[in-house]
């Protein structure tokens, strides 16, 4: 059958699914077997030496920066989600390092193979990988387990060492050059080795079995010794510097070779323990970048060690939910921070139990009586017993919440949508706590017990709410059309409803210092407003919500605007129901009771009330939404980079709703630009031309 050029044949026997599924046999830009199957017999460690295709000893000094630089490309791959046994240990130097006569290779081997093992542990221990990122059945491997990190940091010193005096005796400036760049590769892997011994807060089994390990003598490096550890990442970024300086005086991958160096590497050894099913063939990051991902990772690294100043719950999750906002981390610098507050378990900094650091987080927040030391209620042996109940009961929850901020940015929707039932529980819980402890309070107490843990509980579940629908903005699983109800329920209800929950504790607080101090109450002092609080704490939190909330109200009326004037482009009436695509939108929300969820029909009456304004008014309207949140975030001294990205999209929004209200830029009836180059959630509204 001859067909024209965009014609297709379909058979009722073979649709898209197998369309999809069927690739071509023996065509290698199909069959990634073609590619996979070049060698007949794969090359061994043992038959690499028996023929001559590797050296043991003697070797020059741009090889061992060549196989030095590839290993670390490989390594690289691999934490980019490849299998190991078809990146890191293709080379073959990593198979028998104790076989290697060359005192730098086999150091670097063993210290590589150490850097592995550590690597693996966090990645197990902090638990927050996915298929996509960490490949588990592929790490069943027992490297080197007879050598302790400490004997392979002391192989790479004496290297070192070896490697000075060489480059001392040396007169060929060359030759010199070479030694130089090959030191500083062996120190990097020390400092490197070195900086992730000191983060791991267990030590190590013989074993290389997961989970074999024993607690060391203080489950996390204290501050003096984090600082010890930032000093040798410092020092080791700076050696990276050299190293990717120096890259081309080692051998280069041969043109047309899959293998990373032209000595030491087979691509196929490990082919047999690759899983049963097709075959992929993985490319081999470059050098240049490799090295460039290292020292962005040796940054992460650094930021990730301040977790330890976070003390409380919600400073840690602060500070984990602004690093992935920052650096987009990677799976290793993802675990770090999980490992460093939760090394041992539910023991925060491997000290405190994570109850404990949950009740001094309610206690931060809005200070219920029964936490009080100072109340009745405290030694209450009915309020404890209620107290701790309801920790243990949600423990969980919370632990949950903490470790899905170590999640990719993809996964952490998914996980978010999934832990939004289980506030429904906590929820219930809290109503019901915050009940019984207002009946154990005596009429006379002036400070009554009410909805404490029900507000703690009600902020975190909105945080959760509303980071769900953000990070549907940041991965792009809108359509245009979809923007106007995001839009709204961020502005209408979650924003609001976040800056009324911090008010309100910000408020109780202040009462409940009021009724403390004993000189206050006898002299009947006015009772201190919640302005003058805020300034002590979550000002900047209140602040910066009541801007979101602002922001979000800007959209919803521009967007209100783009509708009135037909500006957005809807899908069909025959294959479109705006009421599915809502309730699917916000279903993770429908089994909670605070807040309910907005129905449908809530939505589309306000819609109605709105575009029943003027697109003019409605783009007024909206720039000074734009305006207020841009004025509101520059009252706050000292803004983050955050911020300082939210002030300029905010300022190019109200220039362009002053323009559409102004009656400029109106002709075209071309739809809207949503820009999110500048930040993630929030766009830049712009004219197409």
């Amino acid at each position: 059958m001859n067909l024209k050029l965009g014609e297709l044949v379909h058979d009722s026997t073979f649709g898209l699914l197998e369309a999809m599924s069927a690739i071509e046999m023996m065509d290698p830009k199909m069959d990634a077997g073609m590619s996979c199957n070049r060698e007949a017999t794969p090359l061994t460690f043992d038959t690499a030496v028996e023929t001559g295709q590797i050296k043991l000893n003697n070797l020059l000094p741009k090889e061992s920066i060549g196989i030095i630089d590839a290993v670390y490309s490989c390594t690289v791959s691999w934490l980019e989600g490849h299998s190991m046994a078809q990146t890191v240990l293709t080379c073959l130097y990593l198979h028998k390092p104790n076989k290697v006569e060359c005192k730098t290779i086999r150091s670097f081997s063993i210290a590589i193979q150490k850097i592995i093992n550590l690597i693996r542990n966090f990645t197990l221990k902090a638990n927050v990988y996915e298929e996509e990122d960490f490949q588990h059945s592929s790490f069943d491997y027992n490297l080197s387990a007879e050598v302790t990190e400490t004997k392979a940091m002391n192989m790479l010193k004496a290297a070192e060492e070896e490697l000075i005096k060489k480059t001392k005796e040396t007169e060929d400036e060359r030759e010199k050059e070479e030694l130089q760049a090959l030191l500083a590769r062996v120190r990097f892997t020390r400092l490197l080795l070195l900086s992730l011994v000191g983060l791991y807060p267990l030590k190590q089994g013989t074993s290389w079995q997961h989970g074999q390990e024993v607690a060391a003598q203080s489950a996390v490096s204290l501050k003096t010794e984090m600082i010890d550890i930032v000093k040798s990442l410092n020092g080791a970024l700076e050696l990276a510097q050299v190293i990717e300086k120096t890259i081309e005086l080692g051998t280069q991958p041969v043109a047309g070779s899959d293998a990373p160096n032209p000595m030491g590497f087979s691509m196929m050894v490990n082919q047999r323990l690759l899983p049963p099913t097709f075959p992929r063939s993985t490319k081999i990051k470059d050098r240049h970048l490799s090295i460039q991902y290292l020292a962005e990772l040796i940054q992460r690294i650094k930021h990730a060690c301040k977790i330890v100043n976070c003390t409380s719950y919600h400073a840690a999750l602060n500070f984990l939910m602004d690093f992935n906002k920052k650096f987009t981390p990677c799976l290793l610098s993802r675990s770090i921070p999980q490992t460093l507050y939760l090394p041992a378990g539910r023991l925060v900094f491997g000290v405190k139990p994570l109850i404990e650091v949950l009740k001094e987080s309610v206690r931060a927040f809005i200070a219920p009586p029964a936490l009080r030391p100072d109340n009745p209620l405290y030694n209450n042996p009915f309020a404890i017993n209620c107290i701790n109940s309801f920790f243990e009961y949600n423990e969980q929850t919370f632990y949950s919440l903490f470790a899905i901020c170590g999640y990719n940015r993809a996964r952490q929707r998914d996980h978010l949508g999934l832990i939004l039932l289980n506030f429904a529980h906590l929820q219930d819980g809290a109503e019901r706590v915050d009940v019984y402890l207002h009946s154990l309070t005596p009429r006379s107490e002036n400070s009554r017990h009410l909805a404490c843990f029900g507000t703690w509980v009600f902020y975190h579940c909105l945080r959760a709410m509303s980071f769900y629908l953000l990070a549907g903005l940041e991965l792009e699983l809108y359509s245009v059309h979809e923007y106007l109800y995001i839009f709204w329920y961020l502005y209408q209800y979650l924003f609001s409803w976040i800056v009324s929950a911090l008010t309100r504790a910000e408020t109780f607080l202040a009462e409940q210092e009021y009724m403390a101090d004993p000189k206050a109450a006898k002299t009947n002092q006015k009772k201190p407003k919640s302005k003058k609080r805020k300034a002590k704490t979550d000002v900047k939190e209140i602040l910066f919500n009541e801007a979101m909330e602002t922001l979000c109200g800007g959209y919803y009326k521009a967007l209100a605007g783009f509708y009135k004037e037909d500006r957005i482009p809807e899908p069909l009436p025959l294959f479109d129901n705006e009421q599915v695509r809502f309730e699917h939108r916000f279903a993770p929300f429908a089994n909670l009771s605070t807040p309910p969820p907005m129905p449908y029909s809530e939505f589309r009456h306000m819609k109605m009330i709105m575009l029943q304004s003027s697109a003019t008014d409605l783009y007024a309207a909206a720039a000074k939404h734009f305006h207020e949140a841009r004025t509101l975030l520059e009252t706050f001294p000292n803004p983050d980079e955050e911020w300082n990205d939210i002030v300029k999209v905010a300022k190019m929004n109200y220039v362009m709703m002053n323009l559409l209200a102004s009656g400029h830029s109106r002709q075209s009836k071309l739809p809207p630009e949503f820009d999110f180059s500048c930040h993630r959630y929030f766009p830049i509204i712009k004219q197409r031309k």
